[in-house]
């Protein structure tokens, strides 16, 4: 391999020209194996990304089938929300392992572009190459996740499921006051409106809202972590460079 530091050449019409930035860093040869390499590795980002897509189908689709049926079946219409909660919550754990399989690839590609394809497009300017391809190697031979199980859950929860989350909790109260009698006390209209069969309705609710608080936590605990690795969020507007 030829070293940055070293001025390589190449025979053109007047002489011996510079060769180009990207050529002096790689041989033709490893060229071919990287370009062969990025093919591969774009190909595996697109592929978990597809799974995270029919996660996110998945989760769309049972929210819906289930928010109908809760409002066609009779009592024990007022305990199918929260099981889609527990629905969501499992698909949520599901993407989110499928993130973070899809963050490995990902950053492979994107840190290939950066350093291949941009010198490839500004041949004459100097480029600070850093040690991405120790990083790389390292990678290659042990890899690693790049963000916390509980990082991929809180980016997954703030952009798709929370709105998920959100309509079956208005849907369960909707249905609550659709159950609930008119006349009585205002106690025992909510008694009426969440109980069902031998489970006291002050369970279903507790449990109701446990859960919904337990969600915003999380939403506050992971807040941090979701803008400290995200590229494209943390590119400052006065940064000329890419922290790759």
């Amino acid at each position: 391999m030829v070293s940055g530091d070293e001025a390589a050449t190449t025979e053109g019409a007047g002489g011996v020209e510079p060769a180009s930035a990207l050529v002096q860093r790689f041989p033709a040869s490893n060229l071919q194996v990287l370009a062969h390499f990025y093919r591969g590795e774009l190909s595996r980002a697109n592929v978990w990304r597809q799974r995270m897509d029919a996660t996110s189908h998945w989760a769309v689709v049972s929210t819906m089938a289930i928010v109908s049926l809760a409002y066609t079946s009779g009592d024990g219409s007022i305990v199918l929300l929260p099981f889609c909660c527990l629905l969501l919550y499992l698909l949520l754990h599901i993407e989110a392992r499928r993130y973070r399989y899809f963050d490995v690839w990902r950053m492979r590609v994107r840190m290939l572009e950066v350093h291949l394809m941009v010198p490839a497009l500004l041949q004459d300017e100097p480029l600070s190459e850093g040690n991405w391809r120790e990083i790389l190697c390292n990678d290659l031979l042990a890899p690693t996740y790049k963000m916390s199980r509980w990082e991929a859950i809180g980016r997954r929860l703030s952009r798709t499921y929370i709105w998920l989350f959100l309509i079956v909790l208005g849907s369960w109260l909707l249905l609550g006051w659709v159950r609930a009698p008119r006349d009585g006390e205002w106690l025992y209209r909510l008694q009426q409106a969440f109980t069902y069969e031998s489970i006291p309705p002050g369970y279903i609710v507790t449990a109701m809202a446990i859960f919904y608080a337990y969600l915003f936590v999380l939403l506050i605990a992971t807040s941090g972590k979701r803008q400290v690795n995200t590229e494209i969020r943390r590119k400052e507007r006065s940064r000329q460079q890419w922290p790759i």
